[in-house]
């Protein structure tokens, strides 16, 4: 993609670094991927504590790329994103892609007259503001070139609301299949399988499923969820996220119990399902319309009703007494993960910006 300029990409981020959430980790693993395709990519971002190392911090993350961070205090919410591009207008128009998963940095740019491509994650709540009028009218002129939502669910909503479908990608989470690689291979699960959830662990994450699997002999434990301990699960504090690949290898099976009511629901795309498949273990996951666009019942996956606890518990048996049936969901779970690299998920990104 290169044409001779220093930069080919410049990615504006609102990500803090030295918070560990999901936003960060796709943002750092997406342009880890840029940059495996050869694009040279430069990241603005709000500043970090000055005490923190950023190659240890990558390393933390299981990124090796040696990604150019430059932190900007006018990337900080609290100043509107307006100063930075007045700031840095003339770099900023000298990049031949401009990059943002933050709607409101895309509106600034595109009252600017700068050119951007936005990552749209939760795009009821941005069609519900008055920044997705902005976004929108300036899709429609052009100045925001492409729209790159999660989701096919998160496609279609664009599209009613007035988007041009042949600008947009949808361009799903990934994983870092290397970093699961040396797992050990799944064996059938025993009497009393393990159950490991890493994250917050709410009712609308599925809480009720949990205890569930516990009530019906499953060994829970609960990983970095910085809530209260619960007592039906082993509590573990939170861990780097290095770590977590050699946690899901501890686990029999993993549940995915997403609840209707999480407000990304209709258009969401959770790096934990493909964390999920590159592990190669079984998947009992709510049977919502978001997930089936990753994940088939029966073939890599067995889908369940995200309320009924009971389904839950009778698929944790189906697997528990059905040991091939596990293996091959388990097996089929991990080639499908090889679809949902982040370097793929890059490269898809790339073709839409060329050829928009």
């Amino acid at each position: 993609m290169s044409d001779g300029l220093s930069t080919d990409i410049i990615y504006l981020a609102r990500s803090r670094l030295h918070r560990s959430r999901a936003n960060l980790i796709q943002t750092l693993h997406t342009v880890a991927g840029f940059m495996a395709t050869g694009c040279t990519v430069r990241v603005f971002m709000p500043p970090w504590p000055r005490r923190l190392s950023v190659p240890d911090r990558l390393e933390e993350m299981g990124i090796d790329a040696g990604i150019p961070l430059t932190p900007s205090q006018l990337l900080h919410p609290r100043w509107g994103f307006r100063p930075f591009v007045l700031r840095h207008r003339r770099m900023l128009a000298a990049a031949p892609v401009l990059y943002t998963r933050v709607p409101e940095i895309s509106a600034v740019l595109a009252a600017a007259r700068l050119s951007s491509h936005l990552e749209i994650h939760d795009v009821d709540r941005l069609l519900a503001e008055p920044t997705g009028e902005r976004v929108l009218a300036a899709h429609k002129a052009g100045v925001i070139q492409t729209l790159l939502p999660i989701s096919e669910g998160g496609r279609r909503r664009l599209i009613e609301a007035g988007a041009a479908d042949e600008r947009m990608h949808v361009a799903p989470s990934g994983v870092d299949l290397a970093a699961y690689a040396n797992l050990p291979p799944f064996t059938a699960a025993r009497d009393r399988p393990r159950v490991v959830h890493l994250g917050r662990l709410t009712p609308d994450r599925g809480l009720a499923a949990f205890a569930a699997a516990a009530a019906a002999g499953c060994d829970v434990t609960i990983v970095g969820s910085g809530e209260a301990e619960v007592e039906f699960a082993r509590c573990v504090g939170v861990v780097p996220l290095c770590e977590v690949p050699s946690w899901y290898a501890q686990s029999d099976i993993t549940l995915l119990p997403y609840q209707p009511e999480i407000d990304t629901v209709a258009t969401m795309s959770p790096i934990k399902v493909f964390e999920a498949l590159a592990a190669g273990r079984p998947i009992i996951a709510s049977d919502l319309p978001t997930i089936r666009e990753i994940l088939t019942d029966g073939q890599t996956a067995l889908l369940v009703a995200p309320k009924d606890n009971a389904s839950w518990v009778d698929a944790i048996h189906r697997l528990r007494d059905d040991p091939e049936l596990a293996l091959r969901l388990a097996a089929s779970a991990k080639s499908l993960a090889e679809r949902y690299t982040w370097e793929g998920r890059a490269q898809g990104i790339l073709a839409a910006i060329e050829t928009g």
